[in-house]
């Protein structure tokens, strides 16, 4: 049987992408590149979200690519951003059928698989969001279809960002942040976006850096206080990332953090009386399928 650091490190091992998953996201983000460069001018397409700044969970669902478009497209422009994400979706149906693509806020997107898959799954990549985009001095405008307008954003400054404070931390906060996030879906996704746990672990995971259980219920103490604050877009651009944490939701998450911290404080208690066993499926009871116990 694995002892608990053992386990984490196998953990953490789970959560990078396999060879396949690699293999499958470059030919499927691809694809979706192709169809949209066929419709529309698009000037440069590029990796975006958490896939290009290594933060990604498993499944490796959401896949982000940018479409910088071009000059003949500027008509679109000056008209209701929900016709830039019509023309999207129109072209992706044409592609991949009504039942594979799905509007988002921000984005649309190529559903490939529609199941719920773990580490005894096969590997593969679920889908692929196309965010359109308008290039605007240093950064770029993108639709928002709730509230109905243009919105600035610069997800190169959110990958350098991430970058500098992954190397701070002696490249541990990466995954750290792949085992928040993959908390935070197993438990029913109390924070949306997946995002703003990234940014709210940017801001509260901080050297020396310890282990990963010490500094997991770091962050989850301080997340009960943390998640009532507005969490501005850290490239200082778009609205805040916090927007969809209404009173309610802020109530909830504090809940989840609570019984997470409680949980894994119970998983330290039991290490240390030597019920390593017991330690192991409370980490699991906390993380999913993907943490061994074994």
């Amino acid at each position: 049987m694995n002892s608990v650091s053992e386990a984490f490190d196998l953990f953490r091992k789970r959560l990078e992408l396999t060879k396949t998953e690699s293999e499958d996201a470059q030919k499927r983000h691809k694809e979706v590149r192709e169809c949209i460069k066929n419709d529309f001018d698009v000037q440069r397409d590029f990796l975006t979200g958490s896939y290009a700044r290594h933060t990604k969970t498993k499944p490796l669902k959401d896949v982000d690519v940018f479409f910088v478009l071009g000059d003949d497209e500027n008509h679109r422009r000056a008209r209701p951003p929900s016709e830039i994400l019509d023309a999207f979706e129109a072209s992706l149906i044409a592609n991949y059928g009504r039942e594979r693509v799905e509007r988002g806020r921000r984005c649309v997107t190529v559903e490939f698989e529609k199941k719920n898959q773990t580490q005894d799954s096969a590997d593969g990549v679920l889908s692929i969001d196309a965010v359109p985009a308008f290039p605007v001095d240093n950064h770029f405008d993108i639709p928002d279809g709730i509230i109905g307008e243009w919105i600035s954003s610069n997800p190169e400054v959110h990958k350098e960002q991430a970058t500098a404070k992954n190397n701070e931390l002696s490249g541990s906060w990466v995954p750290l942040v792949k085992m928040i996030k993959g908390w935070n879906r197993e438990a029913g996704k109390p924070v949306k976006p997946m995002f703003l746990m990234e940014v709210m672990a940017r801001e509260l995971v901080d050297p020396p850096f310890n282990n990963y259980p010490d500094e997991f219920i770091r962050f989850l103490s301080a997340a009960q206080l943390a998640i009532d604050d507005d969490w501005p877009d850290p490239a200082g651009l778009g609205p805040n990332v916090s927007d969809q944490m209404d009173a309610v939701n802020k109530a909830s998450a504090k809940q989840k953090f609570r019984d997470a911290e409680r949980l894994a404080v119970q998983a330290q208690h039991a290490e240390k009386q030597g019920r390593n066993s017991v330690a192991l499926g409370l980490w699991r009871e906390i993380f999913g399928n993907y943490f061994p116990t074994r």
